[in-house]
């Protein structure tokens, strides 16, 4: 009788632990409200409605410029996925003491690039380079909007530029309103929703005309294309090939939802060559880490 228990004892005990690590959080370090937030808690939400094997759910983990969640998806037993922007590729570069390394993560989802906009009080591109002192927010030192702003910075020689920094992109918009600083930078979707008639769209990061707005590249800022929103998920590189493989299939099918789909084109979303391929995507990493070196490079905290 004791040889039944114990061996009931222990199937009990294997589901329990099984279940436990089909739960799988996919963790974001931004705004929850944010559209990119967003439309990785709907990939999320349509991978629960496609399959039963893993129960993925919404972790929110913010900070530091996503690197705290970044480092709690390393800190993880089990399975665990981390949706970024452009500041994975930055902060390590801008901060030596954040606690992951490239190497320690692999893509596994490239959900695509959101342009930014630089938005300010009424004033065009041309009025605001003439100005002896410019004041450019960003949503936190690390963030990419920050590096946006800090690339944007290198064009307007002309210029005094002061970095304001603030705890989020909609902080930011509410002193560009105010008067209290000239422009910032926010993704172009966002932007879209919550602008009003006193905001002007003054250029967009990218190579292409987006809604109308003029793109900086056009304005002989080239790199100001590379520092669009990169949006993507990625995982530990201690994750077996078997559970990247299945998770990979899981939220390449979970995207191609018309939910999903609708909040990329509200983001003004398009997709990156490597999507969906494996050894593409893994060229793409390495050669946006590399990108990143050089577009961090004598960047001055302040």
């Amino acid at each position: 009788m004791k040889r039944i228990i114990a061996t009931l004892f222990l199937c009990l005990f294997s589901v329990v632990s099984y279940a436990a690590d089909a739960k799988t959080p996919g963790v974001w370090g931004f705004a929850v409200g944010s559209t990119q937030g967003t439309y990785f808690r709907a990939i999320l939400e349509q991978a629960n409605r496609d399959q039963k094997k893993y129960e993925f759910y919404f972790d929110h983990r913010p900070g530091a410029g996503g690197a705290i969640a970044a480092k709690h998806v390393l800190d993880q037993r089990g399975p665990a996925i981390l949706a970024h922007s452009g500041a994975f590729f930055a902060r390590p570069y801008l901060y030596p003491d954040t606690q992951y390394r490239f190497d320690q993560f692999r893509p596994i989802l490239v959900m695509g690039s959101a342009p930014g906009v630089l938005m300010t009080r009424g004033k065009t591109l041309d009025q605001l380079m003439k100005q002896p002192r410019i004041t450019l927010g960003t949503a936190g030192t690390g963030s990419s909007t920050h590096l946006m702003a800090e690339t944007l910075k290198k064009y307007l020689k002309n210029s005094e530029v002061i970095m304001v920094h603030f705890k989020d992109t909609n902080e930011a918009y509410v002193n560009v309103l105010g008067g209290h600083i000239d422009a910032t930078f926010e993704f172009f979707g966002d932007a879209k929703t919550k602008a009003t008639t006193d905001v002007t769209f003054a250029g967009v990061t990218g190579g292409q005309r987006v809604d109308g707005v003029e793109p900086l590249k056009a304005r002989g800022m080239p790199n100001m294309e590379h520092v669009s929103g990169i949006f993507a998920v990625y995982v530990p590189t201690t994750m077996s090939a078997e559970t990247y493989n299945e998770i990979r299939a899981i939220l390449l099918q979970a995207e191609k939802s018309q939910a999903v789909q609708e909040l990329y084109r509200k983001d003004f979303t398009y997709r990156d060559l490597a999507h969906g391929q494996v050894p593409a995507m893994q060229s793409w990493y390495d050669t946006t880490v590399k990108r990143f070196q050089g577009l961090t490079a004598g960047i001055k905290l302040q």
